[in-house]
């Protein structure tokens, strides 16, 4: 009995070691908080979308890359995950011919120029998936909106006062903050209602709404385009994720397999145990 009781233990303590470790990943994968912006939205990341990745790439390059290095990740070790041909990921994506394979993907921009005209220096966002989180960062994008009294007349609802401008705005469009008739809540969560059965409504400011024909995407195609960039982050962020963790199922698999096997195994032993 002294044995069957110190299996049952380990096999309850593997389980538990299983079940915290995916609890913490998936705990660390939220983030920081969204501020103004209340609750983040959910990003669920595909690392062999590599299709959406690839658009990732493209728009971080066009549009981020500028200011924002990525000085952990090497050109060829990108376009290889990413199954671009390296001749055809050169042609299009890196506009310096002197830049070769094996380079870190440090950027141009000077840090010291930079922070006089930013007033920071725009930080490298090799990393910024696992230090501020998926979700963080795809609702942050999303989350600028118009503010005369910002020195690019540009605010932000995920983390108010920053010093980025919105480089996107063309795509977007203008997006403001605006005011708008909500029901009340009753104590019950449904909606609150008079003596004659109408819902009772209160204005509430603070939403987030796009000027229509102000953008060269709608609000789909922007959320989309916002969707690919955050998935690519979140694959440079560690390129080997997508392996690990179907590394790690196959992991799991095994130890439960060898458990199982382990308890047949152990059961047959304490047989003969109960027979001497």
């Amino acid at each position: 009995m002294i044995l069957e009781g110190t299996f049952k233990d380990k096999f309850l303590l593997l389980t538990f070691i299983i079940l915290f470790s995916y609890s913490a990943t998936a705990l660390s994968a939220e983030g920081g908080p969204c501020k103004d912006y209340g609750e983040c939205d959910e990003f669920k990341y595909s690392l062999n979308d590599f299709e959406s990745l690839q658009r990732g790439a493209s728009t971080y390059i066009n549009y981020c890359y500028g200011c924002h290095s990525l000085k952990y990740s090497r050109w060829g070790r990108v376009a290889s995950d990413l199954k671009i041909p390296e001749d055809i990921f050169f042609e299009n994506l890196v506009f310096d011919k002197s830049i070769k394979s094996g380079d870190l993907m440090i950027g141009a921009m000077p840090s010291e120029e930079s922070a006089n005209w930013f007033g920071v220096t725009p930080p490298d966002l090799t990393l910024v998936s696992r230090y501020k989180g998926d979700d963080w960062i795809y609702s942050y994008l999303r989350a600028y909106y118009e503010d005369s009294s910002k020195q690019y007349g540009v605010n932000n609802l995920v983390y108010p006062g920053t010093a980025m401008p919105n480089v996107l705005l063309e795509l977007q469009g203008n997006q403001r903050l605006v005011c708008k008739n909500i029901p009340v809540v009753a104590p019950n969560g449904g909606e609150k209602r008079d003596t004659n059965g109408n819902t009772i409504m209160q204005e509430k400011c603070g939403f987030l709404e796009v000027e229509n024909g102000t953008g060269k995407l709608t609000k789909e195609e922007f959320d989309s385009l916002i969707y690919d960039l955050t998935n690519f982050l979140v694959y440079v962020g560690e390129p080997i994720k997508a392996t690990r963790e179907r590394i790690g199922w196959y992991v799991v698999f095994y130890f439960l397999i060898f458990t199982a096997l382990s308890l047949l195994l152990y059961r047959e032993f304490h047989k003969d145990y109960n027979k001497n």
